[in-house]
């Protein structure tokens, strides 16, 4: 694993763990939920690791050691406003172009969100049409602005999409995967449900058969790419 850093078009120096395969045969970009950061991802970049695919998971501005803000400003998302959320994408946006500099094609690219992360990758999705697809965990119908549910509709056909969230214990999130799946108009969409499963990359963690079959849903469509 390498630890890299890079700095958004509006001055945010944004830390990740970059980890390689062996293979070039694609590799996936991850977002954290709040107030997670990108350790959350490590036992799922290993399992994409094991299946040939590079990841990269950022810690989003404001959260872990993505703090230092324009002009050596030190920026925490606890005090962010609506704005400064959704300025987060900027960070996506970044992130995803640095995989490309390695080397991979934007259709062997896929992003992965948890929660607010679920909604940003909705969003870099209909900034990046040749991206091969999104998975997202317990996704919102709207996370201080970034709204997945709107956003939907302008998904392509192409990119596939893989929801997966939990009913009862966190049931609007829930709600939204169901409407969410319906609008979208993706060849291939996947819903997941769960129950009693928890909240974004807690779900990875209670249900291991769930986080290797999202690693194996990865796994093919950035290859198929």
């Amino acid at each position: 694993m390498d630890q890299i850093r890079f700095q958004t078009f509006d001055g945010v120096t944004i830390v990740g763990d970059w980890v390689a395969a062996p293979t070039t045969l694609g590799a996936a970009l991850l977002l954290h939920m709040m107030p997670a950061d990108r350790k959350s991802w490590l036992a799922f970049q290993q399992m994409l690791a094991e299946r040939g695919i590079a990841s990269l998971a950022i810690d989003l501005r404001g959260h872990g050691e993505s703090t230092e803000g324009p002009g050596d400003s030190r920026i925490n998302y606890k005090n962010f406003g609506e704005e400064e959320h959704q300025s987060s994408l900027n960070d996506a946006t970044e992130a995803f172009d640095w995989i490309k500099r390695r080397g991979f094609e934007p259709s062997r690219i896929a992003v992965v969100g948890a929660s607010i992360g679920a909604n940003l990758a909705v969003q870099l999705l209909i900034e990046e049409p040749a991206m091969a697809g999104a998975a997202l965990l317990s996704p919102g119908a709207d996370y201080h602005g970034i709204k997945a549910l709107e956003d939907a509709t302008s998904v392509l056909n192409h990119q596939a999409v893989w929801v997966t969230a939990s009913e009862e214990d966190d049931q609007s999130s829930f709600d939204c995967a169901n409407e969410l799946i319906t609008r979208l108009s993706s060849d291939e969409k996947v819903l997941v449900p769960m129950k009693n499963a928890g909240h974004g990359t807690a779900i990875l963690e209670q249900q291991p058969d769930v986080a290797k079959q999202l690693a194996d849903w990865v796994a093919r469509i950035v290859q198929e790419g």
